[in-house]
């Protein structure tokens, strides 16, 4: 079971990433933006983040950049509707993996899955 911080300004796709992580046993938490979520990792600290990219104020983008500087830095993994581009840029930032939206729940479980093992090899 993983701690997972689940970051995004729409409210049913926070409810759908955080019911299909719930269901994979991880415990989840949720931010509705990227001020908040770094308010929330200083606080908390979570082994995993899923951020949308596109934000009000602080971005997907801006908050990969933020996280990516603290220590611990939690595994990535950016969610967006906009595109490939968009994705294939959040991996320049420092995000681990890039999924499309809307979400599909075995691929997000998967990524999950995925940066967890990287994490564990490496640490």
């Amino acid at each position: 079971m993983a701690r997972i911080l689940i970051v995004d300004d729409g409210a049913s796709d926070r409810l759908l990433e955080q019911t299909i992580l719930t269901q994979a046993g991880h415990q989840v938490a949720v931010a509705a933006s990227g001020q908040q979520a770094l308010m929330q990792y200083l606080e908390d600290g979570v082994d995993v983040v899923v951020t949308d990219l596109h934000m009000p104020e602080v971005d997907g983008f801006e908050l990969i950049a933020m996280l990516r500087v603290l220590i611990p830095t939690p595994a990535i993994i950016a969610v967006s509707s906009m595109g490939q581009r968009q994705l294939d840029l959040a991996r320049e930032l420092g995000a681990q993996i890039a999924l499309p939206k809307p979400i599909d729940g075995p691929a997000l479980r998967k990524a999950v899955e995925d940066v967890l093992r990287r994490e564990a090899l490496a640490g």
